[in-house]
């Protein structure tokens, strides 16, 4: 039987280790224990995650997961409408410790990729399309808090071993993006460097790095997209994110539908 200790499985399952500690804590998930009193994990617990991963992504609260697996009835699935109205409050009433816990919290508790994607993007939307003036100091305490954790994230990522990822934007608008992109590349084991500033024209021979991500809020230029051309052709491990990638992606579904990109 393959054993494997809770980083592997993490990395296995596509969620961090805090992940599987805080399902722990909620009696989700429990190591195996050999004969010499040490905890491992097999290919049963990647079966576990992958039930737990589902239930959040239908809005299921970790603490009622327990139910599910005994079979009990259980409330109401939670919307993660919740949790953003949560992290608003203490937005508005200029708490910034109970905003950190909060996000710290989630953290642990959900992957990064629900997290971000369907939590803290939506509200960030929400928040910035309000343009009232009031609004501005919860915009900004929010964003604050959330770099503050990228930070926390993207240096204790760096303790373990991994792949280097740099991230670099050629056009910036929204600093915070980065660091989005950077926790979620963090918690799937890479070290992550993140320069959060637009540089239209890189110099990326000076980065030494397995991969460099290139983003951009908008269409690349004429020069840019040659630019990027000759970094690939030069075998620099680079790749797109952003709006460049949405449109290399929808062309890629149209290509594959027959539909004509042009």
């Amino acid at each position: 039987m393959t054993r494997f200790n809770i980083d592997v499985l993490a990395s296995q399952c596509g969620v961090t280790p805090a992940n599987i500690r805080s399902w722990q804590r909620y009696g989700l998930i429990k190591p195996q224990v050999d004969e010499n009193g040490h905890r491992f994990f097999d290919f049963t617990h990647c079966s576990q995650v992958a039930a737990i991963v589902g239930w959040l992504e239908k809005g299921v609260a970790l603490s009622d997961m327990l139910a599910l697996l005994k079979g009990e009835e259980m409330s109401p699935p939670f919307r993660w409408l919740d949790v953003q109205e949560a992290l608003l409050a203490q937005c508005e009433a200029m708490q910034p410790a109970k905003l950190r816990a909060l996000i710290w919290r989630y953290g642990r508790e959900v992957p990064p990729v629900i997290f971000i994607d369907e939590v803290i993007r939506p509200l960030r939307l929400w928040l910035h399309a309000d343009v009232q003036q009031e609004m501005a100091m919860s915009r900004a305490l929010l964003d604050t808090a959330l770099i503050e954790y990228a930070t926390f994230v993207l240096a204790s990522g760096r303790k373990r071993p991994g792949g280097s990822l740099f991230i670099l934007a050629l056009s910036l608008k929204d600093p915070v993006e980065l660091w989005l992109e950077g926790i979620r590349f963090a918690s799937d084991g890479f070290c992550v460097e993140v320069l959060d500033r637009g540089i239209p024209c890189p110099d990326l021979s000076r980065i030494d790095a397995d991969h460099i991500m290139i983003w951009s809020d908008k269409t690349l230029t004429a020069s840019q997209r040659t630019a990027y051309d000759l970094w690939q052709s030069e075998g620099r491990p680079v790749f797109l994110a952003g709006v460049p990638a949405n449109i290399e992606r929808k062309n890629a579904r149209l290509s594959f539908s027959g539909i004509p990109t042009n």
